[in-house]
């Protein structure tokens, strides 16, 4: 764990945002369990996952089953954003399962959130400098991914996400089944996009155009990358890169990849186009002065792979006498 990074002392201008509702310890967070941590300092030291803090109710909310199927989603994410960046021609900016952080007016720590994978389209607008995203000082993510596995974050997360104002988030919860999942929690993904300071659902998220919900559940939870999903990223990847001007070629990687397959199309499409004219110089070389002459001919022409010189070649055919004559020319 990298060293504890203090809150920043009060600064001139600073101001506190809205306070987010404060769930209280006698709300339970499905699929969590409460541990007292009275202080950031305790929360930064703990070593466990946190869903949820409180300075207000000196406790934290901690998953209780943080296993595989948990972090497969937000690991598969990244796969599937780095595909599509490459698409768009540019990277995104995922930042993990990082602090989200309310302060207060004097700049301590007041609410902490942690969502499972955080996504900024544009890698530049927020650069790590604290141990935590801080509400009313960085950007907001463009998307927060939370999987509820054996959670159920609408119950007291979902409010906080939406209070804060974050723009977009994805809830999944996974095909595997668990016997700890809440029972009002059914596999499939829930887009939640925030309109007028509320969240709403809908079946297209406005980060990735043309992505829909169920689309992007079924690229989380099948067992290999499918035609289906290679289609969804390069449409969704091009239809972002036309916005920004960029496309595939502007990805080290993939460019070069891109670049280097047109340059072999252009060389294997010559070399097949100087076979076909020599083939047809030698039927020319044979009509004209027989199949003897046409086998010289063609011993010539395979030394020959400039199409220029080829043109050449056709002219002396078509100029010279006899075969002698054609003969000692290629020579």
């Amino acid at each position: 764990m990298p060293p504890f990074i203090p809150p920043p002392t009060p600064r001139t201008g600073y101001a506190a945002t809205p306070a987010a509702p404060t769930p209280t310890a006698a709300q339970d967070f499905p699929g969590c369990d409460a541990v007292p941590l009275p202080t950031w300092e305790d929360v930064w030291a703990y070593d466990r996952r946190i869903e949820y803090w409180s300075r207000e109710t000196g406790t934290a909310w901690v998953m209780r089953d943080a296993g595989p199927v948990h972090e497969n989603a937000p690991n598969l994410l990244s796969e599937l954003l780095t595909r599509l960046g490459q698409e768009r021609g540019s990277r995104f900016l995922l930042a993990g399962a990082v602090y989200l952080m309310e302060r207060d007016a004097d700049g301590r720590p007041r609410q902490v959130l942690v969502g499972d994978q955080t996504v900024y389209l544009d890698r530049k607008v927020w650069r790590p400098r604290d141990p935590a995203i801080v509400l009313g000082v960085d950007p907001l993510p463009d998307v927060i991914l939370e999987v509820d596995h054996t959670t159920d974050i609408r119950r007291n997360k979902l409010p906080v996400y939406e209070a804060w104002g974050f723009p977009e988030v994805w809830v999944d919860t996974p095909d595997e089944p668990s016997p700890h999942r809440p029972r009002n929690v059914r596999p499939g993904l829930t887009i939640y996009v925030l309109d007028e300071g509320r969240f709403r659902k809908v079946d297209e998220g406005r980060a990735f155009p043309t992505w829909t919900a169920a689309q992007i559940h079924a690229s989380l939870n099948e067992p290999r990358l499918g035609p289906r999903t290679l289609a969804d990223l390069t449409r969704v990847g091009r239809r972002l890169g036309e916005s920004e001007g960029t496309t595939p070629d502007d990805d080290p990687q993939l460019g070069h990849h891109r670049r280097q397959a047109r340059a072999e199309g252009i060389a294997q499409g010559r070399a097949e186009g100087v076979a076909r004219e020599r083939a047809l110089l030698r039927r020319l070389a044979e009509q004209r002065f027989g199949p003897a002459t046409a086998a010289r001919t063609a011993e010539a022409l395979a030394r020959i792979d400039d199409p220029r010189r080829l043109t050449e070649v056709l002219d002396l055919i078509t100029a010279c006498d006899d075969a002698a004559d054609l003969l000692s020319r290629l020579s």
